[in-house]
């Protein structure tokens, strides 16, 4: 009886699994409308205190932490603030997210670390 009984739950078993069965896909079907979901706020490296940027005169660019910087010759952003890479002045270094860098240190070149939306999230000297 126990072989009967076993039989008769595993058809039962196989016939609930074969009515979770449907034709649709296990994903909704999303429609791209063409917008782009702005990036998030800017994640700052590490707290920039205007004392420690003294000797590479980047002290006044404190403020411009978290804005998009704009590179020589590109165009400006259509909203936010920005910095443009003009009002840098030498010497300088720009640093794009994911970037490999030199173990070269001056203490007068001021380093300026950028995420990978082109914003500025580092300051340093060195």
């Amino acid at each position: 009886m126990t072989h009967v009984l076993r039989l008769c739950l595993g058809a039962l078993f196989l016939l609930g699994l074969a009515g979770c069965e449907t034709n649709q896909a296990r994903f909704p079907n999303f429609q791209f409308t063409g917008r782009i979901m702005a990036p998030g706020p800017p994640v700052i490296r590490q707290p920039v205190l205007p004392e420690m940027l003294v000797a590479c005169r980047g002290h006044v660019f404190v403020p411009a932490l978290g804005m998009t910087f704009v590179a020589r010759g590109k165009e400006e952003p259509a909203n936010g603030q920005f910095l443009r890479e003009e009002r840098l002045t030498a010497p300088y270094r720009v640093i794009p997210a994911g970037a490999r860098i030199s173990m070269e240190r001056s203490e007068t070149r001021l380093n300026v670390e950028l995420d990978e939306h082109e914003r500025i999230i580092g300051l340093y000297c060195g």
